[in-house]
């Protein structure tokens, strides 16, 4: 399936929220389509939300990294930038991981023979991602709320 130029200037004018809600989206198809039974309809079907993850993820990542809303954490808390730069290595190895995952999904061959494997490690990269945006979240939370305490 080829990425059409169109659908990519469409994605490009997402904005975050909207990246968020579609990968949302597209985790619960996901979910569902792993559950199917391992014919090469499923494989169809996890070829093309495996491909839209791949056209979404990065852009969100890229949009929440220090050129986006990363930059104002650490501004407001400098002290982040080591915790900032571990969540930039796993972004690049979530979307590394997901490009290969991709390209074994195109493997000629019955599907059927791999299908297992290849469920699993989706289901498992999916698990990785959801922790992912979960330690950002966190960090966030904790540079934002912190108690700095002051005076009375």
């Amino acid at each position: 399936m080829a990425i059409d130029s169109a659908d990519l200037e469409r994605l490009k004018l997402l904005n975050l929220q909207q990246l968020s809600d579609l990968e949302y989206i597209l985790l619960g198809d996901l979910r569902d389509v792993l559950e199917e039974e391992s014919t090469e309809e499923t494989r169809r079907w996890l070829t093309a939300i495996v491909e839209a993850l791949l056209r979404t993820v990065p852009r969100e990542f890229a949009l929440r990294s220090r050129g986006g809303y990363m930059n104002s954490l650490l501004l407001e808390c400098p002290e982040a930038d080591s915790s900032v730069r571990r969540l930039e290595v796993e972004q690049t190895t979530l979307c590394e991981q997901l490009q290969e995952l991709y390209d074994r999904l195109q493997e000629s061959g019955s599907f059927h023979a791999h299908a297992i494997e290849l469920k699993r490690d989706l289901a498992t990269w999916m698990d990785h991602l959801q922790s992912h945006n979960l330690r950002e979240e966190r960090l966030f939370q904790d540079a934002y709320f912190q108690d700095t305490g002051g005076g009375d």
